[in-house]
């Protein structure tokens, strides 16, 4: 079995276009045939963000319903169903024989799909339907090993502090808080803070750009 990261992005398809028109990050957290359920965030923060995703959303021809079923300042929770002339991204893995492990992140034009495969011939199928289908479809992870986890590779402190600080919004774009207060939280210095991190970073680098099928499929 072959786990992959894939981001995908294509013309003319309206969670992409919408996305890169305004600061929002949609996630998909379920689907069922056209219908999917999700939440979509505001980047910015402001509810005029999330409104005008949903004005946007009901004048798209590829929309046929979309229900707000829960708001926050900063997020809504919708149900939306779509119609399009073409296979969706989301039919098109699941045609490849893979399938995508929910949620599917949207944000700045692009689609976010972690992806499961039976096989190498499987992924390869995938692979060649995508980039046949849509604009632009780019590898970011690719594992032979798709039933290991942080945990695995990582220590207990270096798990505990990646999570803290993905908590927190340090890996955020801006950051939303400072080594210092990451630190603080654990109880243990600056310095010492960062040299977790960066080892803890140093070694998911490794586990991912050092997988022997990343190199077989994107530079032979």
């Amino acid at each position: 079995m072959i786990r992959s990261k894939i981001a995908i992005s294509t013309e003319k398809y309206y969670s992409c276009e919408l996305s890169k028109k305004i600061p929002i990050r949609i996630s998909v957290i379920a689907v069922n045939g056209p219908e999917g359920l999700g939440f979509v965030e505001a980047l910015d923060k402001k509810q005029e963000t999330l409104d005008e995703f949903v004005k946007l959303m009901k004048k798209s021809d590829q929309i046929i319903d979309i229900s707000i079923t829960h708001k926050t300042s900063s997020m809504y929770w919708n149900k939306v169903k779509h119609k399009l002339d073409y296979p969706s991204i989301h039919d098109s893995i699941l045609e490849s024989g893979s399938m995508t492990v929910l949620p599917i992140t949207i944000e700045d034009g692009v689609q976010y799909h972690n992806i499961l495969s039976p096989s190498s011939e499987s992924f390869r199928t995938l692979l060649k339907n995508l980039q046949e289908r849509f604009t632009d479809v780019n590898i970011r992870a690719l594992s032979s090993k798709p039933t290991e986890t942080l945990q695995d590779f990582l220590t207990d402190k270096q798990f505990k502090t990646l999570m803290l600080a993905h908590r927190k919004g340090y890996y955020d774009i801006p950051r939303r808080c400072t080594l210092e207060e990451i630190g603080e939280e654990l109880g243990i210095k600056r310095v010492a803070c960062q040299e977790r991190m960066r080892r803890a970073e140093q070694k998911i680098i490794d586990h991912y750009v050092r997988d022997s099928l990343f190199s077989d499929f994107c530079f032979h």
